[in-house]
């Protein structure tokens, strides 16, 4: 069973604690996040990204849906240039106490060609995005970031917000993983 531990780690959600299976159930099945960069001139620039765990880390694939022209992506030379970025995920609805965020402070590495987790990391992207079976996962050459994060913080709008929306948007086959995580955590 992989861990979402942190060998470094600032978690707080209001003043406590978020347990790893939460944030390890939030990881797998949250379809987006939100990369914060820099700019190559350091302004602020932010983009949702798909992502999926494997091995440790968060991995992005850079993918061959359309892009403007044949140029490498340009956050591939931001990521290069300052690898340090945070990953936000977050959920709203009209019930404010079931809003909730995460903020992971990572730092990425740009992979191309062959990594010793790049199995396990298109293996995961691949079972979390079925589009990946009719949308090629890689351009012309083969490209993931591997987002490694050094803290986490967190917040929730009511008590247990995180372990209600694992529960309520959980996909059916993790439903005995979502049971245990209700009964742990509300």
């Amino acid at each position: 069973v992989q861990t979402c531990a942190l060998p470094i780690l600032a978690r707080l959600i209001g003043m406590q604690s978020l347990p790893d299976e939460l944030l390890c159930a939030v990881l797998d099945q949250m379809p987006v996040a939100r990369l914060a960069l820099r700019e190559l001139d350091d302004a602020p620039a932010a983009m949702p990204i798909v992502f999926a765990r494997a091995e440790g880390a968060l991995w992005m694939p850079i993918d061959s849906k359309p892009k403007r022209g044949d140029r490498r992506p340009a956050r591939l030379a931001q990521l290069e240039r300052a690898p340090g970025v945070m990953l936000v995920l977050d959920h709203y609805e009209d019930d404010w106490s079931r809003l909730w965020w995460i903020r992971l402070r990572c730092t990425a590495s740009v992979i191309t060609g062959k990594h010793p987790a790049w199995g396990a990391a298109e293996a995961a992207l691949a079972d979390k995005y079925p589009q990946y079976q009719t949308t090629p996962m890689f351009d012309a050459e083969p490209t993931l970031v591997r987002f490694e994060w050094r803290a986490v913080s967190a917040w929730e709008g009511g008590p247990h917000a995180l372990a209600r929306w694992v529960r309520d948007w959980a996909p059916a086959r993790s439903e005995e993983h979502t049971s245990e995580l209700q009964s742990r955590f509300g």
